[in-house]
């Protein structure tokens, strides 16, 4: 299920500009994600096996050996941030979640609880 964005064209892997766009664009789309799903799927997205960054980290394997260390080094550092801000805003929403659901699930300890009488009717 892991699919190319639209419009999203393969950077080149020793392109700076082209790895710091999709970078950012994957920061960007990271922090509208409204809910755990929602990022669940950017992260499939800006991460998964079709995304631009791994399909530029691919192309590393056809490159000259002298350009494979620097974008080797591009490519790990872009996906050390993009990988920082998924898991920055993963904590955010499973802390948003977990107060929601104490919320939610809250209990009145100090109520009165509902006493039963002891025994039964006698038929």
């Amino acid at each position: 299920m892991t699919e190319t964005l639209p419009g999203a064209a393969i950077p080149n892997p020793t392109d700076e500009a082209a790895i710091t766009a999709a970078v950012d664009q994957a920061i960007a789309a990271i922090a509208g994600a409204g809910s755990l799903d929602e990022l669940k799927a950017v992260r499939l997205a800006h991460t998964g096996e079709k995304s631009p960054l791994s399909l530029a980290n691919r192309e590393i394997g056809g490159l000259p050996k002298d350009q494979k260390a620097v974008a080797g080094k591009l490519m790990g550092s872009s996906r050390g941030r993009v990988n920082k801000a998924l898991a920055d805003r993963t904590a955010e929403l499973e802390a948003e979640n977990d107060a929601r659901i104490l919320l939610e699930e809250s209990v009145d300890v100090t109520a009165a609880p509902r006493r039963r009488r002891a025994g039964a009717r006698h038929p």
